[in-house]
């Protein structure tokens, strides 16, 4: 293990993205797969979200070489109707299948003023709010729910002392016309999973009120979720019940009123990722409010900033971080550390990407 792996490093995006897509082409991408995948990851990074950043491609790696990621896969169309469209996602990278099945629900309700999309069995889809912002770059409002089966249940129910729930996130966005669109993504755990692996790898704490131990006591150490040996802890949901409440929700529209199976129906011993999701694309021209939301956008946001404080609208934080990381985006010992293994592993140089 070299030198630069003992220390936190930084690296440019392009880089990045770079040494992103070599390692899936070195574990059998087609060049246009890895492109899409090392994008998709990259952007998460530069929006400040490590958590859903390169650092799962150690986890993708792995799903590949086991066999339960299948490469090259489309988006395989079960039903459609006008205005709805269920799709299988074949194992395939979700990066990939979202990206196209996103584009296939955003044709359709052009047409049809809105559509509803069924997502089902696909591999992690990445950052949600890639999905909207793709959505409202083409004009549409959004809404997306999303459950995580095929794994150990990460998230504790309310009330409950062991996981029984993924972080299942909820996300929705709006267009703006002449301005930024307004995106909120979120898990319905009190902080996502990946947030803790970043955690556990920097060797920092947890918040207080996002974990408790596996026998149920709150504590802010992550590595209670990455016990080797005997039984984990737990995220508590945000909000309490009404967190817990919605993650319910997202678990019936995604995994139910989707047909992907919810996580009681799909078993952790399967050890695969498996992302189901609902998604609604709504075209404001044909409710005749694509030039009125504009407006009424601009004069919340100035309601909103007069409050005293630094108020912020959802998406901007990730704009910040966007500018902010523009030219470097800064890497923790731990995360670096098991991406450059990885990239070893595959007969890669890691460290010749930090030069130049």
């Amino acid at each position: 293990m070299g030198c630069l792996n003992m220390s936190d490093i930084s690296i440019t995006p392009d880089k990045l993205r770079a040494l992103a897509t070599a390692i899936c082409r070195a574990s059998g991408s087609a060049e246009a797969e890895a492109r899409i995948v090392s994008e998709n990851l990259v952007d998460a990074n530069l929006t400040g979200h490590d958590s859903h950043g390169v650092g799962m491609l150690p986890i993708y790696i792995d799903a590949v070489q086991r066999g339960v990621l299948k490469l090259g896969m489309t988006p395989k169309v079960v039903s459609e109707t006008a205005a709805t469209l269920v799709v299988d996602g074949q194992r395939g990278y979700g990066q990939t299948i979202m990206k196209a099945a996103t584009d296939m629900l955003c044709d359709k309700a052009a047409k049809a003023g809105a559509a509803v999309l069924a997502l089902r069995a696909t591999h992690h889809i990445g950052r949600i709010g890639a999905w909207a912002e793709q959505a409202a770059a083409r004009g549409f409002a959004s809404f997306f729910a999303v459950d995580v089966a095929g794994v150990d249940a990460k998230v504790a129910p309310h009330g409950g002392r062991e996981g029984r729930l993924g972080t299942n996130p909820i996300c929705l966005g709006i267009p703006v016309k002449g301005g930024h669109p307004v995106i909120a993504d979120m898990a319905t755990s009190r902080i996502a999973v990946g947030k803790v692996r970043v955690a556990f790898n920097k060797g920092v704490q947890v918040d207080p009120g996002s974990l408790i131990d596996a026998a149920g006591n709150p504590t802010t150490d992550p590595g209670v979720m990455f016990a080797p040996d005997g039984p984990t802890g737990a995220l508590l949901t945000m909000a309490a019940h009404k967190g817990y409440a919605l993650s319910a929700l997202a678990e019936l529209f995604s995994g139910a009123l989707g047909g992907g199976g919810t996580i009681a129906s799909l078993p952790p011993e399967t050890r695969r990722i498996t992302n189901n999701a609902i998604a609604v694309a709504i075209d404001p021209a044909a409710l005749g409010t694509a030039d009125y939301i504009a407006g009424e956008a601009a004069r919340l946001e100035a309601w909103l900033k007069s409050s005293p404080g630094d108020v912020l609208l959802p998406g901007e934080p990730e704009r910040r971080s966007r500018a902010a990381r523009a030219a470097s985006i800064p890497m923790d010992a731990g995360n670096w550390t098991q991406l450059a293994d990885l990239a070893r592993s595959l007969g890669l140089d890691p460290d010749s990407y930090l030069k130049g």
